[in-house]
């Protein structure tokens, strides 16, 4: 009896973890974990070429070659899974999954590159992104411009 109450516990817990977004299945994960290292950083503000350079790194995205653009989105997290709540839009590659709305963002540029180092000039601002969302979940997979 006692092990049946512990599995219904168990499973009540992960309908609602489920529910809440803060598990998700495993394809779901692997991309929206993906999503969150590469474009999300809601601790900093960044907008500075140092902010860039160390992020870059630290992120994982100077090797095993540097990466030539990228964006970190520094809002909310439960702010910017809503944004999958808005409004259907095309994508760059013609599916209908991606969704758009304004956030503070650090752009990080590559302008040189040497064999140990990527350097990257940082704009910070306020501007309209596009993110692919996933159908079933409804969180953000890719950051589509």
């Amino acid at each position: 009896m006692a092990l049946q109450k512990t599995l219904s516990l168990l499973l009540l817990l992960l309908v609602t973890l489920l529910g809440l977004g803060l598990v998700q299945p495993s394809y779901g994960q692997s991309m929206y974990q993906l999503f969150l290292r590469q474009h999300v950083d809601t601790k900093h503000r960044g907008g500075t070429s140092f902010y860039c350079n160390r992020m870059m790194q630290i992120r994982g995205m100077t090797r095993p070659r540097c990466k030539q653009f990228n964006t970190f989105i520094h809002e909310d997290i439960w702010d910017i899974n809503n944004i999958c709540k808005s409004p259907n839009i095309q994508c760059k590659n013609g599916k209908m999954n991606c969704h758009a709305d304004v956030v503070r963002v650090t752009d990080c540029k590559l302008t040189s590159r040497s064999r140990r180092n990527c350097r990257y000039q940082g704009r910070g601002s306020s501007r309209r992104v596009v993110i692919a969302c996933d159908d079933k979940t409804l969180m953000p997979v890719y950051f589509d411009g």
